[in-house]
């Protein structure tokens, strides 16, 4: 049997895989896609540095052997330590230059370069990462393919890895994930179009559920759990459908539908709205049309009845 390599991976949610900024604001979602890269180690020790707020999301993986939570003791103890592989997928200045003094055999992801006192990525393939997809509308790949590319590896369809600790069964048909964070509030679909989904799909006698527990991560799942269908925005609780194995139909507005473009059981509706500043990524609109109103609540409806039996 071929000896389990020890790998290390830091994902702590300070910035997005495909957003160049740093945030106090943890990506969650960003955390959970990132489990993905999971399948290529599963034989393998993993040790996964990340922030105390995403613990939840990677307690009791099947994958992770130990779950370290991000701060001195946790830098120091892998410092002591040596690795065949590390990935870095924090753009954090600070992250990338402690790393350096990391002993691995490959590293991959971003990284401080000495010489340019700049951060960097290990693959010319991946250096448009450090300035967003955004900024590349002609990449015509999603977020798993480019993760997958990090490492020097194809993704082939693998999925997010989330340990549910309770495995309820279906008690709604659709789940309407309305509310969105306060990073991008412009995310938002507005609430009179979320009422008129209500109303269509009521009149074809759907149960509907309204976004509960989201304040509570374990809560937060099991509602998700509870659902078939879930109507969302782009954000944690399309990461979370997806682990779970649930119909997600997710809206993009101000964001780059295509990080999740052909991702397995995640159907995008972007808007229609023709705005050449679009995918923006800015927290307000500026413009005397809105995106997220050229989504049409009769064309999720027709989405989520070709979910449901």
């Amino acid at each position: 049997m071929k000896k389990p390599r020890k790998i290390l991976i830091v994902k702590t949610g300070f910035s997005e895989f495909l957003d160049r900024g740093i945030s106090t604001t943890i990506s969650l979602g960003d955390v959970l896609i990132c489990t993905s890269i999971l399948h290529l180690y599963k034989n393998d020790e993993v040790t996964w540095i990340t922030d105390w707020q995403a613990r939840y999301l990677l307690r009791d993986n099947p994958y992770i052997k130990q779950l370290l939570i991000f701060g001195t003791p946790a830098l120091e103890g892998i410092v002591a330590n040596s690795f065949d592989i590390v990935i870095n997928l924090e753009k954090d200045i600070g992250i990338c230059t402690f790393l350096n003094r990391v002993a691995a055999k490959k590293k991959y992801g971003f990284y401080f370069n000495d010489k340019t006192h700049n951060i960097t990525t290990r693959k010319r393939s991946t250096q448009y990462l450090l300035s967003g997809q955004e900024n590349h509308r002609d990449i015509q790949k999603n977020a798993l393919e480019l993760l997958y590319e990090t490492v020097d590896r194809n993704w082939d369809g693998q999925g997010l890895i989330l340990r549910s600790r309770r495995r309820n069964r279906v008690k709604y048909d659709v789940g309407f994930n309305h509310s969105v964070g306060s990073k991008w509030p412009t995310k938002a679909w507005p609430m009179e179009h979320w009422k008129e989904l209500e109303r269509i799909l009521q009149a074809k006698n759907y149960s509907i559920t309204w976004q509960q527990g989201h304040k509570n991560i374990s809560k937060y799942i099991e509602w998700i759990n509870s659902c078939r269908v879930l109507v969302t925005s782009d954000s944690l609780g399309q990461a979370i459908g997806q682990a779970l194995g649930k119909e997600v139909i997710t809206l993009y507005g101000p964001t780059n539908y295509l990080r999740m473009q052909g991702v397995p059981n995640v159907e995008v509706v972007p808007s229609t709205l023709v705005c050449p500043h679009r995918p923006c990524y800015m927290p307000m609109c500026i413009h005397d049309k809105f995106c997220m109103d050229f989504i049409s609540p009769e064309k999720v409806a027709g989405i989520c009845g070709s979910h449901l039996p």
